[in-house]
């Protein structure tokens, strides 16, 4: 049975707030593992408030980073962070970050995974609440490299939704499997570690990463397949594909001449493979880049201060008492803007892909008859840092793969 804090989360009944004043990272994985790492004996949805943040009143009883360490916990416990979640039963397991302007707070609003069973009311097996927990990764990577199969897998489909997001990661797989391996050779030949370096063997093994290395590749090729690029990720598979085409023809050719009739059928499987893929990316459309999450409260937010900002220019310095309360209301409204858009940003994204969907976001207006909650199945959910696109190009179905295709991206390196 859960105690504390996370005991008080367990006995809610109904929609009810909470304060993390003070809570850290250690503390926030221990109460998201406490109070919702089972399901809550209820049958009608309710709304769990936390708040995480506000104020010149209140800043100094929440770290910066509060918002985005609790967020990270729900996270890692099986949540899934949606604007669009309701007190609903389809809003189960979801939660939503909010900037509430007016009581100068920051919420994140938790709706918990409902149908377990009543919870004994005795503390038998309670932990000691004294035992420190072990703290969770806390970054994307470290993320990605501490979680099971499973979750590994759940993980880059849900928060590596773009091929960048996921050839990025792959980047950083390659970059570990060569510093353990230089380490290994080291010690092959007796030297003494850094401690760096020593801190990096003890960590994810090698054989490790490479096992995540070929459900990362897969997904990708999937992508590939489908027709899942962007126009910029289009442009740069092709060239890489088309220069390593010229590589396996070379190589192609001397083994031809050679007589390797072994190593010519394996070049020549490696070829029609990435000729295949080179036909799916160019028959394909390209793919949107994802909306930003919290897209419209960025909007209204950014064309507030744009009326701010073309107000001050007007009034010269002489303001109404009117004018007077809006201008200090900005720094609260900028802070606000500055909270939605760090959260927007997917897990492993670039800046200049990010800076490309904020200024898209500021260029869209809402869409005639769209209407928030509509369509089933999570519609209005989001992953990765993105919400889902409405009414925007639908991705390609992929074509039937043959066992060529499916190998191909693996040419690439």
């Amino acid at each position: 049975m859960a105690s504390g804090l996370a005991g008080k989360v367990r006995r809610a009944t109904e929609s009810d707030d909470f304060d993390l004043a003070g809570y850290d990272q250690a503390r926030c994985a221990e109460l998201v593992k406490g109070a919702f790492s089972e399901p809550f004996p209820l049958k009608e949805m309710i709304r769990l408030s936390f708040t995480v943040g506000g104020g010149k009143l209140v800043r100094q009883k929440y770290s910066d980073d509060l918002p985005k360490i609790f967020m990270g916990a729900l996270t890692v416990g099986g949540y899934q962070e949606d604007n669009g979640a309701t007190i609903e039963a389809g809003s189960a397991g979801k939660y939503k970050f909010h900037h509430d302007t007016n009581k100068n707070l920051k919420f994140v609003h938790v709706f918990p995974k409902l149908g377990g069973a009543a919870e004994a009311s005795g503390a038998a097996g309670e932990e000691d609440e004294g035992e420190e927990e072990e703290e969770k990764p806390a970054t994307p990577e470290d993320l990605l490299f501490h979680s099971d199969d499973k979750e590994f897998l759940r993980l880059v489909q849900t928060q590596l939704v773009t091929y960048a997001q996921k050839k990025r990661l792959l980047e950083i797989f390659k970059q570990r499997i060569s510093k353990l391996e230089d380490i290994e050779q080291k010690m092959s030949r007796l030297e003494r570690l850094e401690a760096s370096e020593e801190e990096l063997f003890n960590d994810v093994g090698a054989e490790e990463i490479k096992e995540k290395n070929k459900v990362l590749t897969a997904e990708l090729q999937s992508m590939v397949d489908a027709g899942q690029l962007t126009a910029a990720e289009r442009t740069e598979f092709l060239e890489q594909l088309e220069a390593k085409l010229k590589m396996v023809d070379a190589e192609l050719s001397k083994a031809e001449a050679e007589g390797k009739a072994k190593k010519v059928q394996a070049l020549t499987q490696q070829k029609e493979a990435m000729q295949n893929s080179r036909a799916a990316v160019k028959d394909a459309e390209p793919a949107k880049l994802p909306a930003v999450r919290n897209g419209a409260q960025i909007r209204d937010l950014r064309v507030k201060l744009a009326e701010l900002a073309r107000m001050e220019k007007a009034s010269k310095g002489h303001y109404t008492m009117d004018e007077l309360k809006r201008l200090g209301e900005r720094p609260e409204i900028e802070e606000a803007v500055a909270e939605l858009e760090t959260r927007a940003r997917g897990w492993l994204e670039s800046d200049e892909v990010f800076q490309e969907r904020l200024e898209a976001n500021l260029r869209a207006g809402p869409k005639k008859g769209a209407g928030r909650g509509s369509g089933g199945g999570g519609g209005g959910g989001s992953s990765g840092g993105y919400s889902t696109v409405v009414g925007g190009a639908r991705a390609a179905k992929p074509k039937a793969k043959s066992a060529a295709s499916r190998n191909a991206f693996s040419a690439l390196g």
